[in-house]
């Protein structure tokens, strides 16, 4: 509820701080008085739009405050905000708009600035306005649905509908990522393909491309190897060109006869054994050389695949990477590409039926919370016109409309029809009255009269008390048009209203007023050279002067009697 708000420099109004009753707040005062005014700015801290023209002439700014206290139950405090960082676990929630006269706004809650969506947002919660202004709840249709399932105890059935869209809305995105994710991959798949096939055909084995060019060089030089082998071998152990026979025959007879002068000097043993060492370590290097110039030979078929296979290495080198390890890592990874891919579209058809699995589930639930709103709906509407004939609307007829919302495309099929499927469900509920007879029944937000709007609220709020969680109600021009026993009805409907809610209400009937918990009487008068409004709390003397003057004009003893009858009623 509204605890206190404060006003300085709106319109004619200089400062002005008023403290509010938890029940029934009534406002009076002469036609022209002001009270217009304090509604207003009651609005502005609610975040309804403003003009520069409010500021107070000869000032810089105007400045509305409102604190308010809110049930430790009340939806503020378990909603996700975009502003939560704002609100605090205090008991004293302070909302406050300063204009200036420029016309730009500053809004703030609890100290920190805010944007006025923000303060919209939290004064929706808040404050529900009736009468001609836009804050009124009764305008928004989205609150058309709320207030009938809040009616007809639906919150169990919203719950499942919510947890079921919420999960078909992952899986949708989950399959649009993946198709996007496929269709972007189809050109890959196919160069994936190419890829693993190229590298799959090469088979490929690490230190191939080194083996390789060792082999290619030695083909390349066969002819060269083997001449000059076989001359090392000549020089060796060759037929002893130049008559001094090879150096292994000419080794073999030194050691002969080396063998022979250690058998007459024991010392030169040591050297004959060397000798005949080294003998056998040349015939040794002799005959290998001889047989590696024996075994090369020129093969031009086989230096021809070997180039060939080094050709093929070396382009796969230049695609895929600078070494065979980093090709044969490219291959794993392309086929490891390729298998995603592949599941990919497998899991693509899984997830589409898992979607259509889920549809079928949300549509059976919706359907049967929608046929529940139809039961709900018509009997809301009786209970709304009921409400009507006794607040002096006899002829309106009342319909609480549950439609099915059509959508192209939509997920729910029924009778070969689209529909859309919300979180909500899939039905949209508007509120339509017929006032008068003869009248087709219209939405309500197309009714121009501040009154009708106001009773239809009234007669809303009275069977719907137990279930809306806003905590406070504001009327105004509830009284246009009625008088007499349909307005002791109205008053003592806004006084049951205000056993559960906060009620702010702006009257001309002494039958209203009379019901006050909280009476304020507005006034315009002139100070110096200015006229100012001012607002004050009556006492029960005051009230009582009050009250005959908004019966007869005048302060009569018989005035004065029957505004204590009134009272004591």
């Amino acid at each position: 509820m509204i605890e206190t708000f404060s006003i300085r420099n709106v319109a004619l109004i200089d400062e002005l701080e008023l403290e509010l009753a938890p029940g029934l707040n009534i406002f009076t005062g002469e036609t022209g008085a002001g009270k217009s005014v304090i509604l207003k700015s009651i609005g502005l801290v609610l975040g309804e739009r403003s003009a520069a023209d409010i500021v107070r002439e000869g000032t810089d700014f105007a400045k509305v405050e409102a604190s308010v206290v809110p049930d430790e139950t009340h939806p503020m405090w378990h909603t996700d905000f975009a502003f939560s960082d704002v609100l605090d676990a205090s008991d004293v929630t302070i909302l406050s708009r300063q204009i200036s006269a420029n016309g730009r706004s500053r809004c703030h809650i609890n100290g920190r600035l805010v944007n006025l969506k923000q303060l919209q947002e939290l004064g929706t919660l808040l404050v529900d306005i009736h009468g001609q202004h836009e804050h009124q709840s009764l305008f928004r249709t989205e609150t058309h649905l709320r207030l009938l399932d809040d009616f007809g105890g639906n919150s169990e059935a919203q719950r499942q509908i919510g947890k079921v869209y919420t999960q078909l809305r992952a899986l949708q995105q989950e399959a649009a990522s993946l198709a996007d994710t496929l269709a972007a991959s189809e050109r890959e798949k196919e160069l994936l393909e190419f890829e693993i096939k190229e590298l799959t055909a090469a088979n490929l084995e690490e230190g191939e491309d080194e083996a390789l060019a060792d082999e290619a060089r030695l083909l390349k030089n066969a002819e060269a190897l083997r001449e000059s082998a076989t001359l090392v071998y000549q020089q060796l152990d060759g037929d002893g060109a130049g008559g001094f026979g090879s150096p292994v025959e000419r080794l073999k007879a030194a050691t002969k006869e080396l063998t022979k002068l250690s058998e007459i000097d024991d010392s030169l043993s040591e050297l004959r054994d060397r000798l005949e060492s080294s003998l056998y370590e040349l015939e040794d290097v002799a005959l290998q050389v001889r047989h590696y110039a024996e075994t090369v030979e020129s093969n031009a078929m086989r230096l021809d695949e070997v180039t060939d296979r080094l050709a093929l290495i070396s382009k796969l080198k230049r695609r895929y990477g600078n070494s065979i390890p980093e090709i044969l890592a490219h291959h794993a990874e392309a086929e490891q590409k390729l298998e995603a891919l592949q599941l990919g579209s497998e899991k693509q058809v899984s997830l589409q039926a898992e979607i259509e699995r889920v549809i079928q589930e949300a549509q059976h639930l919706c359907t049967a919370l929608s046929a529940k709103r139809i039961h709900v709906a018509k009997h809301l509407s009786e209970r709304i016109e009921k409400e009507l004939r006794t607040l002096g609307m006899d002829k309106a007829e009342f319909q609480a409309s549950v439609q099915l919302m059509p959508e192209e495309g939509g997920p729910f099929r029924i009778d070969g029809k689209s529909y859309a499927f919300r979180s909500d469900g899939m039905d949209a509920v508007e509120f339509l009255i017929a006032p008068n007879v003869g009248s087709q029944a219209r939405p309500i937000t197309r009714i121009a009269s501040g009154g009708e709007i106001s009773r239809i609220m009234l007669a809303l709020k009275t069977v719907l008390v137990q279930v809306d969680e806003i905590p406070t109600l504001l009327f105004d021009e509830i009284d246009s048009g009625i008088g007499g026993k349909v307005a002791d009805v109205v008053g003592e409907k806004l006084k049951e209203l205000s056993a559960f809610s906060q009620v702010i209400c702006i009257t001309h009937l002494p039958q209203i007023a009379r019901f006050a918990d909280k009476h304020f009487r507005v006034e315009k008068k002139v100070v110096g050279e200015r006229t100012l409004i001012t607002a004050k709390p009556l006492t029960a003397e005051e009230q009582v002067a009050e009250i005959a003057r908004m019966h007869g004009g005048k302060e009569t003893e018989i005035g004065l009697a029957y505004a204590r009858e009134l009272l004591e009623e």
